[in-house]
């Protein structure tokens, strides 16, 4: 084992290596699930024009009286029915946004219970993965939740899936806002714990606003804490594909610019794929808002809501084509026989069926760990899993990075070290590297193992 003392002035090599274990239910080992919507026509316009089935269809349901879960309801939003939706595509995953109807603390207290267990047996029945956005854009100031309502809320939808018996098929996805005018550093408070947590969703749709910066904060929230990132709303806000025009105001959408259909391509979409380049590691999946935000009267002029636009890819012929040119590329999931399967979902039947012929024998219980004596080293996950770890020796750390064969990610410091967990294959040697700020240098501290069936628990 190596021990090297840095400046702080030498940069870190960029990584380039088989991808991290996150950690979170229905997330594809390798690319990134492609999903529209938000209401059920647009959904159908988009598949009808572009030719496609989609792999993910997005819809969303209220909590009080459950509108939009099998039957018709639009609040001037699009029409929502999230069964119908379903129905309609029997083979695509489900993104599903629920709404608190501004009743967060009656939730919190239990009197939409019997609900959510209609809710969750609705969504648990449908024999697909399902993608659960509970009191989605959690931090949105326009949605009235408060911190501690919701966290509490969140725990027990994440309990009730457990206990009804749908943690196979549905995954919880926490969403903030990502919205600019909120100020950073705000969302600890409203985050409800990783244990009940499968993905961190975030809301992309005029992010050059604030440089990025909130976008960008939430998906280093999710790196921090090992989640995959959903971008769970996305469109051009204040731009028109019809009429091919932009307005820097979103409020009432006033001195209206033309532009190319390349340059709305330049300005609003290559720099949304780009984010997802940058954050291959994390973005996972995509759902992209496919409408003509203009024509539904929620959104239309006097625009009470804030100016949209219309985010339609398929009325112009060369936005079409780049975007199809872009989601046939190898990295993205698109609709196929093999999308359940790729999203770790078995299709097979209910998944929480017992299998039907059960060992005879009982299970046999390891034994529990002993604690690990080395201070840095691995522990085995899986057979394709690596944890690699580092005690924690106080330092500063206001920076980190545990790599595998040199793919550097930051690494979780809790429970007195840092670890992170890797793609790896069994017996197979690696190079294991730890880097970390001290005051005003760094240390490196490399190491080659083999990846081996070990155990071990933080002392």
């Amino acid at each position: 084992m190596k021990v090297r003392h840095v400046s702080l002035l030498i940069a870190l090599a960029a990584c380039s290596a088989p991808s991290f274990a996150l950690n979170g239910k229905l997330v594809p080992n390798q690319g990134i699930l492609t999903s529209v919507g938000q209401d059920v026509d647009s959904v159908n316009d988009y598949a009808s024009a572009m030719g496609v089935t989609p792999a993910g269809v997005t819809n969303y349901v209220g909590i009080v009286s459950l509108d939009g879960l099998n039957s018709d309801a639009d609040a001037g939003a699009g029409r929502n029915n999230v069964v119908a939706l379903a129905n309609q595509y029997p083979t695509s995953a489900l993104i599903v946004g629920v709404s608190m109807n501004g009743q967060i603390a009656a939730v919190a207290n239990g009197t939409y219970n019997a609900n959510i267990d209609t809710l969750l047996n609705t969504l648990g029945q449908l024999d697909r993965p399902v993608y659960l956005r509970w009191a989605y854009e959690v931090d949105g100031p326009w949605n009235g939740h408060n911190p501690e309502d919701l966290k509490r809320s969140f725990r027990y939808v994440h309990q009730r899936i457990l206990d009804l018996g749908h943690a196979d098929a549905i995954s919880l996805i926490w969403q903030v806002a990502s919205y600019c005018p909120t100020p950073g550093g705000q969302l600890s408070q409203w985050w409800p714990g990783a244990d009940v947590v499968d993905w961190v969703g975030l809301s992309y749709f005029a992010p050059q606003d604030c440089n990025w910066d909130r976008v960008n904060e939430a998906a280093q929230w999710a790196r921090t804490h090992n989640k995959p990132v959903f971008i769970n709303e996305s469109t051009p806000q204040r731009y028109q594909t019809s009429d091919l025009t932009y307005s820097a105001d979103p409020a009432k959408g006033t001195n209206r610019v033309n532009k190319s259909q390349q340059q709305i391509w330049n300005e609003w979409f290559a720099p949304y794929f780009q984010f997802m380049t940058d954050n291959q590691d994390i973005v996972k999946g995509f759902t992209y808002i496919n409408a003509d935000w203009d024509s539904q009267w929620r959104w239309a002029a006097p625009y009470n809501e804030g100016y949209w636009g219309d985010s339609r890819v398929q009325v112009q012929p060369q936005i079409k084509a780049n975007w199809q040119n872009e989601l046939a590329k190898t990295k993205y999931i698109n609709h196929s026989e093999q999308l359940f399967a790729q999203l770790g979902y078995d299709a097979s039947g209910d998944p929480t069926d017992p299998p039907t012929n059960p060992p005879t024998n009982p299970p046999v219980t390891p034994p529990n760990p002993t604690p690990c004596d080395e201070e840095f080293s691995y522990r085995y996950i899986s057979d394709n899993t690596i944890e690699v770890f580092h005690k924690d020796k106080g330092w500063s750390a206001n920076w980190n990075y545990v790599c595998l064969s040199d793919y550097c990610l930051p690494g979780v410091r809790e429970n007195g070290e840092f670890t992170k967990q890797f793609s790896a294959t069994l017996g197979q040697e690696y190079g294991i590297t730890f880097k970390v700020e001290d005051n005003q240098g760094q240390q490196i501290i490399d190491k080659t193992i083999t990846f081996e069936n070990k155990s071990c628990a933080a002392n």
